[in-house]
């Protein structure tokens, strides 16, 4: 039996196996569903320069099949039990989650079980899954107005390490990947001891933590050491230094401009500023960046900014979509002035307690779902090993002080380089 955790908001308990599977149990007995979410610490950092986007490729595959199931019944079993499934791949994990009814936990464990138990994948399911993903990279990002951002971002804002490279990856690498390639990467990172399975909803604690011994318990750990950027001390990065603008000519019928600065990693004193920051600059019609520039001006239609929150560095995103006859340099110079007050300590404790408040509200929402408490657990269980902070974090929003932002905007705004692509109507 592990140690609970007594909260405010959310209990649970942590368990964790003999093979090192971590285990999260949040019970809920309100909705007779259950949440099952399986979160792997690989994403596209973890990708060699030659290899990229076989985390994302991988994904796909895990639902190809698997050693008791054949390729397509994934799918079918679990629409047959009433079951919803999904995924994704960012740069720093993969997240499996499956939500079925309470009574269908232990086939539910099973499903997700089979998948981590052996590797299965086939020569046929290979070749079909990398034609999906090559037209994924076509729908989202080739044919997609303003699709290529991401793109063409990141290795201009990393140049030396493997944040330098979007999850979808590269079609070349994606085309090469053999059936050995992939094998290798499955048994390097879909180990239990490489993961973490975080269960929320209707259920008893002791009956769920038996089938989880049952179906996961007798699964080998990874006979590899799971290697890869997996600690900040083998993080290298190189500063920005000045701004780098780039113009890029697509398909689209007005101007775009999108830009980003290196901010602090998530979870940081430092990310939590910029994360409310963001919120007053750009939140709701009365928002700094949307009242003045749409509203007041009528300089754009469409303008945002947000913080990302990555394991070992963060981003604060800007873009602005442009009306029709306004220049680019006339956007910027509003955007700068907006962020150069920010800077200046122009927010005022009213904008800042208003954003803290809506903070607070859309956490509590969150909450009320299992879907999103099993993913929260599972994400900071993984990375800081504190599924406590799915209740705690609130408190660190709330510290934020009006000086907090001031600072680290005027040190990663005001004092640091950034990255700006300006998107123009091909001629």
């Amino acid at each position: 039996m592990g140690k609970e955790i007594i909260t405010n908001t959310v209990k649970f308990t942590e368990h964790i196996l003999q093979n090192g599977l971590k285990v999260v149990l949040t019970p809920d007995r309100t909705i007779p569903s259950a949440a099952i979410n399986l979160c792997y610490h690989v994403g596209s950092k973890n990708e060699d320069a030659d290899k990229r986007g076989y985390a994302h490729l991988f994904e796909h595959l895990m639902f190809e099949g698997s050693k008791n199931i054949a390729p397509g019944d994934y799918d079918r079993l679990s629409l047959q039990k009433g079951c919803e499934n999904n995924a994704y791949t960012t740069e720093d994990k993969t997240n499996y989650y499956l939500l079925v009814p309470a009574n269908e936990l232990e086939f539910g464990l099973w499903l997700e079980s089979d998948r981590m138990l052996e590797f299965s994948v086939t020569e046929d399911s290979l070749k079909i899954q990398k034609g999906v993903v090559i037209e994924e990279k076509k729908q989202v990002f080739d044919n997609r107005p303003y699709g290529s951002v991401s793109l063409k971002l990141a290795p201009l804002l990393y140049r030396n390490n493997s944040y330098g490279w979007d999850t979808i990856g590269d079609v070349k690498d994606i085309k090469k990947a053999t059936l050995d390639d992939i094998r290798e990467f499955y048994e390097k990172y879909y180990v239990p001891d490489n993961a973490v399975l975080t269960i929320a909803g209707d259920f008893e604690t002791e009956k769920a933590l038996r089938l989880v011994e049952k179906y996961f318990g007798n699964i080998p750990a990874g006979r590899y050491s799971v290697s890869g950027l997996r600690n900040a001390a083998e993080f290298s990065d190189t500063p920005l230094e000045g701004e780098t603008v780039k113009t890029i000519h697509d398909d689209i019928q007005l101007p775009g401009i999108f830009g980003a600065y290196k901010i602090p990693k998530e979870n940081s004193g430092e990310y939590f500023a910029f994360d409310i920051l963001t919120d007053i600059l750009s939140t709701g019609e009365s928002s700094r960046l949307y009242n003045e520039l749409v509203y007041k001006k009528q300089l754009v239609s469409d303008i945002g900014c947000w913080a990302e929150g990555r394991e070992f560095s963060g981003l604060l995103h800007f873009y602005a979509i442009l009306m029709p006859d306004v220049t680019i340099d006339e956007v910027q110079h509003e955007i700068d002035r907006i962020f150069g007050e920010a800077s200046g300590g122009a927010i005022t404790a009213r904008e800042l307690e208003k954003i803290k408040n809506r903070i607070e509200t859309r956490h509590a929402y969150r909450v009320q779902t299992n879907l999103a408490k099993a993913d929260m657990l599972s994400h900071y269980k993984l990375f800081y090993d504190e599924p406590e902070m799915i209740n705690t974090n609130m408190k660190k929003y709330s510290s934020v002080t009006l000086d907090d932002i001031h600072f680290a905007a005027e040190k990663y705004l005001k004092n640091s380089g950034r990255v700006i692509l300006n998107y123009l109507p091909k001629p």
